[in-house]
């Protein structure tokens, strides 16, 4: 029976399996499991943990990196636990894991704590890195075996993050939660108490341990996406929140919805879902206290906090509130993406949105670059795979082209909008609260991905 906090990685790994096979045995589309489902596993598969460390056996495609970085743990951690001097190792090789066995208590490992590295700014001292990361400069010091005081620009230094959850029935939060326990009314909103930099510095920390758990979680053997780069841009967010509607929940009460909070929701789920297929993938605007989160019950929702950043250092070096995401600085999600990209190739940007247009339909709509007749051929060509991806039997998917400022001058192979939802119908606003079908909309977006890197 699935405990709080096991993931499939885990529970694969404890019993010899491989992710993809326990998804088969149980008919699972997606990694995403629960605290007290029932999963079929082989018995005979359960692995023990001697209490000197885990054996792990070296299988064909390995690496030490790759070994490493499953265990939360450096390949110079590996190599001294192994009495190893190169990085050569063989399929069948047992290799011992003894920090990960500590680090974990025997059993998984801790979401809440990840090794990162961090490189060293001008001005930053041992003390001033440690308090940033909960550390002591000694442990600090030991982790990185440094013996002075003295540190470099430019200097890479092993860092750990320690994160204390907040629980909430529209959580869960990190270092913060919102005043409202729900979004009080239109007009409502948090601003952030701190500087932009420092909410970036934050939201950095939360997407390092995000992207170790995603590493922990991924099967090699199920990379369709490897060599892809894309960008996922959500909509708003920071001094915008997009639209924000009424609902109405169970008794019949008001409820609203906040655009910015619920799109940059399915980005994240999205971003998952990418980087388990192999995509190399980045964030335009990241969030300081959140990573997914749910809504329990679905009148729980979203509080609109303006907090999120640019995911760029320079971008948030100003301590004033026109640094965070705005139509005024719109350009600079384009600088963000084409920095990533760096060269053409197989790139993708998409833009994620939750539109309130009174004169449209519900469903999904997807937008491609197109100006004074000019369009954007490869653009309209993943438009149109995405569109027949997100379409539903009784909701069908539009199509259509305008010049946008996130599609302008962007350098992506093909770049897209896709407004998920029109939040004018009260259906639509009612689907958006639902984490469930959140996760669904973030599926079907992935299906039209792969299926247009099928042809590209």
């Amino acid at each position: 029976m699935v405990q709080r906090g096991d993931s499939l990685w885990e529970i694969a790994d404890q019993f010899s399996m491989s992710v993809t096979e326990l998804k088969r045995s149980n008919g699972l589309r997606s990694h995403h499991i629960y605290p007290g489902q029932r999963l079929l596993i082989r018995s005979q598969g359960l692995r023990s943990h001697p209490s000197s460390g885990v054996e792990y056996v070296v299988r064909r495609g390995d690496s030490l990196s790759k070994i490493a970085a499953r265990y939360s743990i450096s390949v110079t951690e590996l190599k001294r636990i192994n009495g190893l001097r190169s990085n050569n190792i063989y399929p069948g090789q047992k290799l011992r894991t003894r920090a990960y066995v500590a680090q974990q208590s025997r059993t998984r490992p801790s979401p809440g704590s990840v090794e990162m590295d961090y490189v060293v700014r001008r001005g930053d001292s041992l003390s001033k890195i440690a308090a940033r990361y909960s550390m002591s400069v000694t442990e600090l010091k030991r982790s990185n075996s440094i013996r002075s005081d003295r540190i470099y620009v430019g200097q890479r230094l092993k860092v750990r993050t320690r994160l204390q959850k907040i629980a909430m029935d529209n959580g869960p939060y990190y270092f913060s939660r919102p005043k409202a326990a729900v979004q009080r009314s239109r007009g409502y909103r948090e601003v952030s108490p701190k500087k932009p930099i420092e909410d970036y510095r934050s939201a950095q920390n939360l997407m390092g341990v995000f992207n170790a758990n995603i590493t922990m979680h991924r099967d090699i053997r199920s990379q369709t996406l490897k060599g892809w780069r894309i960008v996922l841009d959500p909509g708003h967010g920071g001094r915008d929140p997009g639209a924000i509607v009424s609902n109405l929940d169970g008794n019949n009460r008001s409820v609203y919805v906040v655009e910015d909070e619920f799109v940059y929701d399915i980005a994240l789920r999205l971003y998952q879902k990418l980087r388990l297929a192999g995509a190399e993938v980045e964030m335009t605007v990241i969030s300081p206290n959140h990573l997914i989160r749910e809504n329990n019950p679905p009148a729980r929702t979203f509080v609109h906090e303006q907090n999120e950043v640019y995911n760029d250092v320079s971008a948030n070096r100003r301590n004033s509130f026109s640094a965070r995401p705005g139509l005024h600085n719109i350009v600079q999600r384009v600088k963000i993406a084409n920095r990533f990209f760096a060269r053409r190739g197989k790139t993708l940007f998409i833009s994620l949105h939750a539109d309130n247009t009174p004169t449209r339909s519900k469903g999904p709509l997807v937008i491609y670059w197109s100006r004074r007749g000019k369009i954007d051929s490869r653009s309209r060509s993943f438009a149109r795979i995405m569109e027949r991806a997100l379409d539903l039997p009784d909701v069908p998917a539009q199509i259509g082209g305008r010049n946008l400022a996130v599609l302008r001058g962007n350098l992506a192979q093909a770049e897209i909008l896709v407004e998920i939802r029109n939040v004018h119908h009260k259906g639509e606003a009612w689907a958006l609260r639902s984490h469930k079908i959140r996760d669904s909309d973030a599926d079907r977006i992935l299906r039209g991905i792969l299926n247009y890197a099928k042809r590209y």
